[in-house]
C-alpha cells in the first residue's frame, strides 16, 4: 500500500510539472468544463505546497494566514501568466526553456520574499524540508544555501547542473507529447517521466560524498508522507 501511494504521489508531482511546461507553451490558459482556469500546483513550488491542506496542517498555519498566502499566490500567478504567454513567440526551443526557467526563478524569489512576512522562521524551515523531500535532487542541490551547507565543489556543481539539464531536456520532449494524448499514452509518458526523474536523482546523489549525502538527508527533516489524491465521491441521486 505504501509503495502504491508513493507511486501515485510521484505521478501527481509529474502532472503538476507537466502543467507548468504546457502552460508556458500555450497562448491561453487551459479551462475546466465549468469554464474556470485549471489550477496548476507544483510540489517544487513553495506556494504550490502551501495550497495543500495537509501541508497547511503540518505547518499549523492559521486561517487568516492561509488567506494571505492565497492572495500572494493569486497575484503572482496572474503576473506570471501574462509572461508565460509571451514565451510562445520564442521559436528557439533552448531559448524558450531558458526563459521559462528564468521566470520560474523569479516566481520563486518573489513568493519566498513575501512568505517571510506571513510565516514564522520555524514554518519556513519546515516548508523547505518538505519541499526537499519531493523536489528533484538536482534542483535542491542547485540552491546556493544547500550547496553552501554541503560545501559542494565547483566540479560537483557543474556535473550536477549537467545532470539536471540533460534530464530537463528529455522531460520537456515527453511533456510536449501529452497535449491531446489519450489515457494510455499519458500513462506511458508518466512512467517514462518517473524513470527519468529517478535516474537523475540517482546520478546527482552519486556525485556527493558519503558525508554530503548524510548531511543532505538530515536537511530534509522528519519524513512527510503526502497523501495521494483520491477520487471525488459521486453524489447519490436524491431519494436513494
Amino acid at each position: 500500500m505504501m509503495r502504491f501511494r508513493n507511486v501515485l504521489v510521484s505521478v501527481m508531482v509529474l502532472m503538476m510539472s507537466a502543467a507548468f511546461v504546457l502552460a508556458a507553451e500555450s497562448t491561453t490558459p487551459q479551462r475546466t468544463r465549468r469554464g474556470g482556469s485549471r489550477g496548476r500546483r507544483s510540489l517544487s513550488s513553495l506556494l504550490g505546497l502551501l495550497s495543500l491542506e495537509q501541508v497547511q496542517k503540518e505547518l499549523k498555519i492559521q486561517t487568516a494566514d492561509i488567506a494571505k498566502i492565497k492572495a500572494i499566490s493569486d497575484k503572482l500567478r496572474a503576473e506570471m501568466r501574462a509572461k508565460y504567454t509571451e514565451l510562445r513567440k520564442i521559436e528557439d526551443t533552448d531559448k524558450r526553456h531558458a526563459k521559462y526557467a528564468e521566470l520560474r526563478a523569479q516566481y520563486e524569489s518573489s513568493s519566498r520574499k513575501q512568505l517571510h512576512d506571513v510565516l514564522s522562521r520555524e514554518q519556513m524551515i519546515r516548508l523547505y524540508q518538505i519541499r526537499s523531500q519531493y523536489r528533484a535532487v538536482t534542483e535542491t542541490l542547485a540552491s546556493k544555501y544547500v550547496a553552501g551547507k554541503l560545501k559542494l565543489t565547483d566540479d560537483q556543481k557543474a556535473k550536477i547542473a549537467k545532470v539536471g539539464s540533460d534530464s530537463r531536456t528529455k522531460r520537456y520532449a515527453i511533456y510536449r507529447t501529452l497535449r491531446n494524448a489519450d489515457a494510455a499514452k499519458r500513462a506511458e509518458a508518466f512512467k517514462k517521466l518517473r524513470e527519468l526523474s529517478a535516474e537523475a536523482d540517482k546520478q546527482a546523489l552519486a556525485l556527493l560524498t558519503d558525508a554530503q549525502r548524510k548531511t543532505f538527508e538530515e536537511m530534509k527533516g522528519k519524513k512527510f508522507e503526502l497523501a495521494a489524491p483520491t477520487p471525488s465521491a459521486k453524489k447519490k441521486p436524491a431519494g436513494k
